[in-house]
């Protein structure tokens, strides 16, 4: 019977026949220093047993061509309590919105109309920021 033999395997592509694209990053991650200040603010505020605290800053609209205004509202979870979390009063709740609106500077500008911003915390130091874009 016929005996089929295996095709050659094809070269490798020599480094400089590939090209390397990498697209522009949409985010840089914030400064830990930022975010060390944001927690110094929070943690008064959080019980001894906390696994997560976050903060919801909400566009509360604006006109064209003048500032954005914004709402932030502050949470926090224990490993036993509820996901939808507890109300948390920060040191300067102003200020801490203020911070994670800042890190608008961090987005690439198409990026930076969005809706509403969560910073989450962790309390073994982790940190997430995730923007929501819908209308």
């Amino acid at each position: 019977p016929p005996v089929a033999t295996p095709a050659p395997a094809a070269a490798p592509p020599s480094l400089a026949a590939v090209a390397v694209v990498r697209p522009a990053p949409q985010i840089r991650a914030p400064d830990a220093k930022l975010i060390e200040n944001i927690f110094a603010c929070l943690a008064p505020g959080l019980p001894q047993d906390w696994a997560k605290t976050w903060i919801v800053v909400t566009e509360l609209g604006g006109s064209p061509g003048k500032a954005r205004k914004f709402e932030a509202k502050f949470f926090f979870a224990t490993p036993s309590g509820s996901d939808l979390g507890e109300p948390l009063t920060p040191c300067n709740a102003q200020e801490i919105a203020r911070q994670v609106y800042g890190m608008n500077d961090l987005l690439a500008p198409e990026k930076r109309n969005w809706r509403q911003a969560q910073l989450l915390i962790t309390s073994e130091g982790r940190f997430e920021l995730k923007y929501d874009y819908a209308q």
